[in-house]
């Protein structure tokens, strides 16, 4: 899976950067076996906001034109990641019900 990691307010340190990629990629790679490679690009963007809590969006476009959006904040930067993985995977979990 390919996802484009954009920064906003804020530096990501590498391991925060690999973090990112291989809690996505394994979460989402067992949802989307059927999907080619050019078909699973996604962005996920992370800022930081003035009461240093973390806005973390995912964007994917999956084929039928369904737009996969989810959007979390926390304090805890691991923990908004696991809430928005889990948001992901439910809409993708319904994507693929229909």
């Amino acid at each position: 899976m390919n996802i484009q990691i954009i920064a906003d307010n804020l530096i990501l340190s590498a391991a925060n950067r690999l973090l990112i990629d291989n809690k996505i990629n394994g979460a989402l790679e067992k949802l989307l076996t059927h999907f080619s490679p050019e078909q699973k690009i996604a962005s996920v963007k992370v800022e930081k906001d003035k009461f240093e809590k973390f806005n973390i969006n995912f964007d994917m476009n999956l084929p039928g034109k369904v737009h996969i959006y989810a959007q979390v904040e926390h304090f805890n930067f691991e923990s908004a990641l696991v809430d928005l993985i889990e948001a992901v995977e439910k809409q993708i979990k319904k994507y693929k019900e229909n």
